[in-house]
């Protein structure tokens, strides 16, 4: 139970969708990385969304085609766009968003047995033997490396290893109206961490149902 305050006695039952939502708050907090409140309230579901979309949204190619209800790691920038403005994330608020790779580790082929080489499963993916981090460096704390990062592999400087970037990644680069925001935050991370807490809670905010954010 979530409480405003002691004396106003107004309480709140946490759903499991909200200790999701408040984790990942907390999440970026201990990362060192700006503190972002976030409304309650969210009704938890008795069965997980599908995994594909009951219908594709049809784009200009195979990429920036929408099939899944989380987002492929290879849409290119349209696919992006199309993706994070159906939650109503502006441009700048999904590139910030983005900006979240600088946690964290993703699945690589490498290690797999031949079978997933060859169909690659969601179990495949689940019990990958290899983790890598976006950014080598420190995949533990949230700045703007990521944007700095991204910056100088587009301008091939960049050392072998210092990072593993996927697809999504490499199309905020090479899109010119994104690319903006990868130079606007590499050079401004207070500016980022404004940016991200607005489109976290944004992502998070639209099924909650109170008006106060804790």
């Amino acid at each position: 139970m979530k409480c405003q305050k002691e004396e106003t006695n107004l309480c709140y039952v946490l759903s499991f969708a909200d200790v999701i939502a408040l984790s990942g708050a907390a999440s970026i907090e201990a990362a060192k990385g700006p503190k972002i409140p976030v409304k309650l309230g969210r009704h938890d579901k008795s069965v997980a969304d599908n995994r594909l979309l009951d219908r594709v949204i049809e784009s200009e190619s195979e990429r920036s085609s929408i099939r899944t209800s989380l987002p492929s790691p290879a849409l290119d920038s349209l696919g992006l766009r199309i993706y994070f403005r159906r939650l109503g994330l502006s441009d700048a608020e999904m590139v910030a968003l983005m900006g979240s790779h600088d946690l964290g580790r993703h699945v690589t082929l490498t290690g797999m047995p031949k079978e997933c080489l060859r169909n690659l499963t969601r179990t495949c993916l689940e019990e990958a033997p290899t983790l890598v981090p976006f950014i080598t460096k420190d995949p533990y704390t949230l700045s703007n490396s990521y944007f700095k990062t991204l910056l100088r592999w587009n301008d091939h400087a960049i050392e072998y290893g210092e990072a593993a970037f996927i697809p999504t990644d490499v199309a905020l680069v090479v899109d010119d109206d994104l690319k903006k925001y990868v130079s606007k935050y590499a050079d401004d991370e207070e500016d980022f961490f404004r940016t991200l807490t607005v489109a976290y809670q944004k992502l998070v905010e639209s099924t909650a149902t109170t008006s106060l954010r804790f």
